[in-house]
C-alpha cells in the first residue's frame, strides 16, 4: 500500500518535471568581446565571431543595445621592444594617433568616429609621441558615448559624443571615468545619479602642490556636484554605487575597508 501511494504521488511529479524542463527555454550565454593579436571578436551563445581583421584592434567594448562594438584601432606599425616601426608611409610627423571606430557585431558597418590629435607625453621611442585614445563608456541608454583622449601631462581630456559619432564635445580633464547605473542616495537629496559622471582630476593647492581626487559631475559636465576624495573602492562601497561597464572595485580591498 506505501509503495502504491509512493508511486501515484511520485509519477505525476517527474511528468510534470520533465514537461517543465522540455517547455523551457534554453539559458542564453551572455554576450561578450574581446581582443586577441590586435582583432576584435565577439561571442554569443557559444558562437565566436571574429569582426575586424586590421591586427590593430583593442580595448573594445560591446554597446547597450549588443547592436554594435567601439574599439579603440592603434596607428600603423609595430612595436618591436622600444622602438615602433611605422608602416612605410603612415606616419610621418612622429605622432601616433589612435582611432576610435565602431562596427557591427556581425562585421558590417565600420566605421572611424574620432582620432586623436594631440600626444601629451612621448612614447618609449623618443622618435614617436602618441596621441592616444582610451576608457570607453557608456550612458545608462546608451544615447551617448564618453571616451577619454590624450590632452595635458596631467590628465587625459573627457569627450562625449551621441552614438553614431556626431556632435563630438569635449568636457574638460577627466581620469579613469565611469558612468553611475545607480547609487544609495540620501534623505536630503532626491537624485539618482543616474547618468552622472565619476573622474579623476587633477588639481593644485593654494599654497603649492597638487592632488588627484575623484569627482561627482552632471552628465554634461558642466556642475560639480561634491567631491568623492582619493579612494575609489571606499566612495563606491559608502555610495553603493553601480558602475554602466559593471565594473566593481575589489573584494580584497573591500575587506579592508572601515
Amino acid at each position: 500500500m506505501i509503495r502504491q501511494k509512493f508511486i501515484l504521488i511520485v509519477l505525476p511529479l517527474l511528468f510534470v518535471t520533465a514537461v517543465l524542463a522540455k517547455e523551457a527555454p534554453p539559458i542564453k550565454e551572455a554576450q561578450k568581446v574581446f581582443a586577441k593579436e590586435g582583432n576584435v571578436y565577439y561571442v554569443s551563445n557559444g558562437r565566436e565571431v571574429q569582426v575586424t581583421f586590421s591586427g590593430r584592434d583593442e580595448y573594445p567594448m560591446l554597446h547597450p543595445n549588443k547592436e554594435w562594438i567601439y574599439f579603440v584601432r592603434t596607428a600603423p606599425g609595430k612595436w618591436v621592444g622600444e622602438k615602433y616601426y611605422s608602416a612605410k608611409g603612415e606616419v610621418t610627423d612622429g605622432v601616433l594617433r589612435d582611432e576610435l571606430w565602431r562596427v557591427k557585431t556581425d562585421g558590417t558597418g565600420a566605421a572611424m568616429l574620432f582620432r586623436s590629435e594631440n600626444a601629451a607625453i612621448d612614447g618609449p621611442d623618443p622618435d614617436y609621441a602618441i596621441a592616444s585614445v582610451n576608457n570607453i563608456q557608456f550612458s545608462p541608454n546608451g544615447d551617448k558615448v564618453y571616451f577619454e583622449a590624450s590632452q595635458w601631462v596631467t590628465s587625459d581630456a573627457l569627450y562625449i559624443m551621441n552614438a553614431d559619432g556626431s556632435a563630438i564635445k569635449m568636457l574638460g580633464p577627466g581620469n579613469d571615468t565611469k558612468i553611475v547605473l545607480s547609487a544609495r542616495t540620501f534623505e536630503d537629496r532626491e537624485s539618482s545619479y543616474e547618468g552622472y559622471i565619476v573622474t579623476a582630476q587633477h588639481r593644485y593647492f593654494f599654497y603649492g602642490g597638487s592632488y588627484d581626487w575623484y569627482y561627482l559631475f552632471t552628465p554634461d559636465m558642466k556642475k560639480e556636484i561634491a567631491p568623492l576624495g582619493d579612494d575609489f573602492a571606499y566612495f563606491t562601497e559608502t555610495g553603493e554605487i553601480k558602475y554602466t561597464d559593471k565594473s566593481e572595485m575589489s573584494i580584497e580591498r573591500s575587506k579592508k575597508l572601515p
